[in-house]
């Protein structure tokens, strides 16, 4: 394979190393803490909810969820506190 050479202004290229950046610290951020995930099968099982109700409190924007190493999780102390507000 040979390579190519891709030219771009210099305003573009620096968006994209501070996107990279912007990027690079939310994944060590999210490698770095102490947080407990549950996964959604656990977050429907704790809540005693069908995973159609999650989706929908997801939607709503009641219940916020990541992707993490490809499986898609809920933030523990998140959840609790939302359930302790009486928002769920």
């Amino acid at each position: 394979m040979g390579q190519e050479m891709i030219t771009v202004p210099q305003s573009e290229w620096d968006e994209m190393k501070k996107q990279i950046k912007e990027i690079q610290q939310k994944v060590e951020t999210l490698y770095s803490r102490e947080t407990d995930y549950v996964s959604i099968s656990e977050l429907c099982d704790w809540l005693n909810i069908s995973r159609t109700t999650l989706w929908r409190l997801r939607s709503e924007g009641k219940i916020k969820t990541y992707l993490v190493g490809g499986k898609m999780v809920a933030n523990k102390d998140e959840i609790q506190t939302l359930l302790n507000e009486g928002k769920i």
